[in-house]
């Protein structure tokens, strides 16, 4: 086999095996016992038992016991310690929030209907029962729970597995209603909305909430899952049609640009922290587009170059900083890859196929959030104005360039937060060994800066008719104001001049 078909499973094993040496075992305690430490938070994530999905497909292939008992074990912590008498199961032991109960659904029910057959009795009855009490409770409870778009979304995933179990019209009737809900919130443009408080809103410059982290790496695959076990033929084309548009913010790297998402607070350069990656959502659709098949090598070759020691480390540089690895990434894009194996996705493109931005025109805009892909060359940058706030200070606007890659060197400068705090403590990391700045490049004095303007008014403009400039630049013109977090800052410095104008220039040289 090449190289292609083996690095999935080869990434897999890797990361079950590592999780496998992080399970309390020697410990008996109720609280402890089964449960996988994280060796950054010192701690045990209530969300360790999504690895049973993993692990069952690890055991599925390799038919070592080690994986079968992780699974078991995860099973019996979560119910000791997460699960509720009304089926929902919270997010960690210091937190009430209980839409993660859609996750363990989704991962416990598949476990299920693929690997049933290597359970014994009593296990499957325990986990068959856990699986029917909980997705009663989601049935019952999705639309109360509140929460982002994401929920909803991959509750239809939930509802769908459901049905499949047990073949109860319920489900079947409640996974069409979540679904329906979602294309509802697929712009004209085919961008899912919603990653916002509220869902609904609408910005002054006529944006949605949209994150695009949690669209690819949790909402558009779960959609996709959902419509096939379904066979809602109409539904697969608005979800193809969406992760092809999606797709448009794939880094020749493999690298998802969520330099300015709501929820920019949680992007790990390769994905999210805490949702399940782009593979088996992009890899139900590789046979009819090779881009998809192409995007699932790149984004799982950067996952590996991320791994040490068998952990997803949250980017390309915390090994080498000294941070250690949060376990919640790999427990999460665990599933992704155990999901891509066990469909058995045809991802293996034998040679090199171009993603959509490596052959956009020089800028690429889109209106549902003010965001604009720029190309000259071997330079990719990202400019925006994209004025949703989901947390205070949490991603750049005002016009700011946060993104600047080069196709042999990498990223050059990414925007994080404006100021880096724990939006989410339990699922965010918090950096032991080094100092935290802000790495936006912006103009800014005294406390007043211009990646905080929401306001700002950009334009952009080709060079190709102008012969002074390289025919492949891109020009972009902003014009706003030095602005503190909270919106203030028009007369906070000097009165007359506090307005700024200024132009950012993308050439290949």
């Amino acid at each position: 086999m090449s190289d292609r078909e083996t690095i999935y499973e080869e990434l897999l094993e890797d990361w079950c095996d590592a999780l496998v040496k992080l399970q309390i075992t020697e410990r008996k305690e109720e609280f402890l016992y089964g449960g996988i430490i994280c060796p950054n938070c010192a701690r045990i994530h209530g969300r360790c038992g999504d690895a049973i999905y993993p692990m069952m497909e690890e055991y599925k292939r390799k038919k070592d016991r080690k994986y079968l008992d992780c699974a078991k074990l995860l099973f019996q912590w979560t119910e000791k310690n997460m699960v509720h008498s009304d089926g929902s199961i919270q997010n960690d032991t210091n937190s009430d929030w209980k839409g993660i109960t859609v996750f363990y659904v989704i991962q416990l029910g598949e476990a299920l209907y693929h690997y049933g057959e290597f359970l014994d009795e009593e296990t499957r009855e325990q986990w068959k029962a856990r699986f029917f009490h909980s997705a009663e409770y989601l049935k019952s409870n999705i639309w109360k729970i509140g929460g982002n778009i994401n929920y909803p979304v991959t509750c239809s995933h939930a509802m769908a597995v459901a049905w499949e179990l047990s073949k109860d019209e319920s489900y079947r009737k409640m996974a069409e209603e979540l679904s329906d809900y979602a294309v509802d919130h697929l712009t004209e443009h085919g961008i899912l909305y919603g990653e916002g408080k509220p869902k609904e809103m609408v910005s002054k410059k006529g944006c949605r909430p949209v994150d695009l982290g949690y669209n690819v790496e949790e909402s558009l695959p779960a959609l996709s899952a959902c419509a096939q076990i379904l066979g809602r033929q109409k539904l697969l084309e608005e979800v193809k049609k969406a992760m092809l548009v999606h797709l448009e913010f794939m880094l020749p790297d493999g690298a998802w640009d969520n330099s300015w998402g709501t929820r920019n607070n949680k992007w790990s350069y390769w994905g999210s922290r805490t949702s399940d990656g782009c593979e088996d959502g992009y890899g139900r659709f590789a046979s009819e587009y090779p881009e998809f098949a192409e995007a699932v090598y790149r984004n799982t070759m950067l996952l590996k170059t991320c791994t040490y020691n068998g952990l997803l480390y949250g980017g390309p540089m915390y090994q080498k900083a000294g941070e250690m690895p949060c376990v919640h990434h790999t427990i999460c894009h665990a599933k992704a890859l155990a999901s891509l194996i066990h469909n058995g996705h045809p991802v293996y493109t034998t040679s090199m196929v171009r993603l959509p931005r490596e052959q956009q025109e020089q800028i690429r805009y889109f209106p549902d959030m003010h965001v604009n892909l720029l190309r000259s060359g071997d330079f990719y940058a990202t400019v925006s104005d994209y004025d949703v706030e989901y947390s205070k200070a949490g991603h750049a606007t005002g016009g700011t360039v946060t993104l600047l890659y080069h196709k042999k060197l990498g990223p050059i400068f990414a925007a994080g937060m404006n100021r880096y705090y724990l939006v989410e403590p339990n699922n965010m990391q918090f950096f032991r060994k080094n100092s935290i700045i802000c790495t936006t490049p912006r103009l800014e004095w005294n406390g007043f800066s211009s990646m905080e303007d929401k306001e700002a008014i950009v334009k952009t403009q080709r060079a190709c008719d102008d012969e002074i400039l390289d025919r492949q630049a891109c020009i972009v013109w902003v014009q706003g104001k030095l602005k503190d977090e909270e919106g203030r800052g028009e007369r906070a410095i000097w009165p007359d001049t506090s307005i700024f104008f200024y132009s950012s220039y993308l050439s290949t040289y």
